[in-house]
């Protein structure tokens, strides 16, 4: 599910942090998709966690009316194959945007922003964020 986080046209720091939780091996990518179809990938984990640091997302009036979208994929071929679905419910992805208009936000990700592969072994999560 969409959410919005009103940044201003200003030069205010934008600026993002992903926590997430879960027992599976996860990586995590953040993107800024403009109008026209332009995606430009800004950050990526560097551990097996899929969490990424506080990092400087950009300056409001260069990011207004674009989409902040935030995709893990994790892993969960190292736990036993029959707790592969359960853990699917047991994810907890959190994403912290600070520097906007409303200041420090929290956003968890929605059951539609969830998919996995057939047997349940791979799960992906996308948040798109739209900044205004």
């Amino acid at each position: 599910m969409k959410r919005v986080y009103e940044i201003g046209n200003d030069t205010n720091q934008i600026n993002c942090t992903v926590k997430i939780g879960t027992v599976g091996v996860a990586y995590t990518a953040v993107y800024i998709a403009r109008s026209g179809g332009q995606w430009s990938q800004i950050k990526e984990s560097t551990s097996s966690s899929g969490n990424i640091k506080s990092f400087l997302v950009g300056q409001a009036i260069d990011l207004r009316d674009s989409y902040l979208v935030i995709r893990t994929i994790i892993d969960f071929s190292t736990i036993d194959k029959d707790l592969w679905n359960e853990q699917k419910n047991n994810i907890v992805a959190r994403y912290y945007l600070k520097g906007g208009l409303l200041g420090a936000q929290t956003y968890n990700h929605d059951t539609d922003d969830i998919t996995s592969s057939s047997n349940g072994k791979i799960v992906v999560i996308t948040k798109p964020i739209k900044l205004i």
